[in-house]
């Protein structure tokens, strides 16, 4: 992931959000019934894997991102006013 930037990792959480938001669409709209996938087991996956998926490929970025703009010596000051803000 070190070679990867953070514009493209973002991208790709886009693209999950997209999919978690289809999938949500699908249970309200009762369509897992109908492909013959059970509630729970639909509920788990979508909102589990998709929804933990996307907060890594978002905050994860992110926070890397932060801790290489910090500069030495304030570490943490700097760290907790760049995630603070």
């Amino acid at each position: 992931m070190k070679t990867v930037e953070v514009r493209t990792l973002l991208f790709y959480n886009v693209i999950f959000k997209i999919i978690g938001a289809f999938f949500a669409l699908a249970f309200a709209e009762r369509w897992n019934l109908a492909w013959g996938i059970n509630d729970y087991f639909f509920l788990i996956f979508t909102d589990v894997v998709f929804a933990t998926i996307a907060t890594a490929f978002h905050n994860l970025p992110i926070m890397g991102l932060f801790a290489k703009l910090t500069p030495k010596k304030v570490e943490a000051t700097m760290f907790a006013f760049f995630t603070g803000t």
